[in-house]
């Protein structure tokens, strides 16, 4: 019997060979795993891989290493990552772990005299944390590592001598999620977008202030343009005036200049007649033929006539001159046409005061005359005292004044009134676009119905160009057509809408409105567009 082996030698020589036999096996299954066939075979087997995560419970790092190996290497597959769980959640019941992963931490922590194990141990948390696409899922693969102190020791064992340790480290150090930083970048950015949304709003305010001076400066040269036109106009009349009034000045100068020329060179002697015979002798004038006639108060100039036919102009002549003598006949003057006739001496120009009024009257929209150019006409005659006299003009007055006033204390009260009602009504627009809109409406004088109206019949008789091209800029954006829209959806009273709001809305609803729009005022310009690209016949 003393050569027969003991019972507890029988045992231990057992589980030698048993742990042998695992290592064996794990062997054989990395070289069948190799091939395409064997690993498709250890994934469709419902316990190999479970059975494969218990070899974990081994002394030797070898073999734990080469388990991991192959659990990785299972984890990369498209599925595998699951099964990989589903092993370990099976290997802390069957070993009886608080926490999945405890066992496999505790080797990790203790094996640090083997590089390889380490190593192996490191790649594949590296495989399962980060190899999931699911973000949440993620972070919680990492949380269960984190509270098995897997960061406090990667910490203490970054400075290790093996490279590949190190590489793998490294690696999980830069993939680690840092919830606390994500955090913070995510209440940076919620503060970023609603600054955003501020200068976002601000920039439309501004733009819309931009647009609305547009909108003013273009009505504001476009009048400014009516106005040069109109000046144009009045200075082509004026410079026609001129020069007729010019023309006119330069032959009264050219006949005062042949008297001066005369006057100098006979002097107060008649000339002598053109031919050489002696002038036939004349008979002395009676009383009644040196009877002057009266000269009008104008003070025009008095035209004498001879036998022959001449006329002689004597200037400032009058009755109080006391013609006694001779009055011998003159022949006319060198190079003068018998029929001219010097008219000297303008009527006298008496300048009307203005008359004041207590209010504001309409006017004509014609050119006054200058004094100079009433003479012989209807305005010369009028004696505006008289007319003053037979006229009641306060009632004249009150039937004419301008209808923007009225008594003091009724313009008081009506704009109290006024100042009430509009304190009243809602107002979507911005303040300066809609006051734009209402002076622009007021100057068409049509009511919101007849503007669509004719908007949907094209009517330019209705509307006319150019307050179509004013009403384009006031086309209705898409904020303020949906701010109407929100109005009107919750029932709320159109009344206590503003006017210019209430048309705005209805202005809105005009379906294709801007291509509407955009014809009427294509329509408008054809004519004009057609003839400014006519070229110009030269003849």
């Amino acid at each position: 019997y003393g050569t027969l082996p003991s019972r507890r030698a029988l045992k231990n020589s057992r589980l030698v060979s048993q742990k042998d036999d695992v290592h064996l096996c794990i062997m054989c299954l990395r070289a069948i795993m190799n091939y395409q066939y064997g690993f498709n075979l250890v994934m469709s087997h419902p316990h190999a891989v479970n059975e494969i995560a218990l070899s974990l419970n081994n002394k030797n790092p070898r073999m734990k290493a080469l388990v991991l190996e192959l659990l990785a290497a299972v984890c990369l597959v498209r599925g595998g990552h699951e099964i990989i769980l589903a092993a370990f959640d099976n290997f802390k019941e069957v070993c009886k772990e608080k926490h999945r992963f405890e066992r496999l931490m505790e080797y990790f922590r203790n094996e640090d005299s083997s590089i390889d194990f380490m190593v192996a141990c490191m790649q594949f948390i590296n495989i399962v944390v980060h190899s999931v696409e699911d973000m949440n899922f993620r972070v919680h693969l990492q949380y269960e590592f984190t509270k098995l102190g897997l960061e406090e020791f990667l910490q203490k064992s970054r400075h290790t001598e093996s490279e590949k340790l190190q590489v793998q480290i490294q690696a999980y150090l830069d993939n680690v999620f840092d919830v606390g930083g994500l955090l913070e970048d995510a209440e940076t950015k919620n503060v970023a977008l609603e600054k955003v949304e501020e200068l976002e709003e601000h920039l439309s305010h501004l733009t819309e202030k931009l647009l609305d001076l547009e909108n003013e400066n273009m009505m504001r040269v476009a009048e400014l343009e009516k106005q040069l036109l109109q000046r144009e106009k009045e200075l082509e009349v004026v410079k026609v005036c001129w020069g007729a009034i010019g023309a006119g000045r330069s032959r009264e100068g050219m006949i005062k200049e042949k008297d001066e020329a005369f006057r100098r060179h006979y002097g107060s002697e008649p000339p002598p007649l053109p031919s050489s015979e002696p002038p036939p002798p004349q008979p002395e004038p009676s009383e009644e033929t040196l009877r002057l006639p009266v000269l009008p108060p104008t003070g025009r100039s008095l035209v004498l006539e001879d036998s022959r036919g001449w006329t002689v102009p004597r200037i400032g002549v009058s009755p109080s001159d006391g013609f006694t003598g001779k009055c011998p006949p003159a022949p006319p003057l060198p190079g003068a046409s018998p029929s001219i006739a010097l008219t000297v001496g303008l009527s006298a120009i008496r300048i009307k005061k203005p008359i004041k009024t207590k209010f504001r009257l309409p006017v004509f929209n014609w050119t006054a005359l200058k004094p100079s150019q009433i003479s012989g006409t209807v305005f010369s005659e009028l004696d505006d005292e008289r007319v003053l006299e037979d006229l009641d003009l306060e009632r004249f007055e009150e039937l004419f004044k301008t209808k923007a006033q009225g008594p003091a204390l009724d313009l008081v009260c009506a704009k109290s009134k006024a100042a009430q009602k509009v304190a009243t009504k809602v107002t979507l627009l911005e303040a300066n676009r809609a006051k734009n809109l209402a002076i622009t409406l007021r100057k068409a004088g049509r009511s919101a119905d007849e503007i669509c109206r004719a908007i949907h019949t094209f009517d330019l008789a209705t509307l006319p160009v150019d307050f179509v091209e004013c009403l384009m800029r006031f086309l209705p954006t898409e904020a303020e057509a949906k701010a109407l829209r929100q109005y009107e959806r919750e029932r709320k009273p159109l009344e206590e809408l503003a006017d210019e709001d209430r048309f705005m809305l209805q202005f809105s609803k005009v379906e294709r409105l801007p291509q509407r729009m955009a014809i009427m005022a294509f329509l408008g310009n054809f004519a004009e567009n057609v003839q400014m690209l006519t070229p110009v016949q030269s003849w």
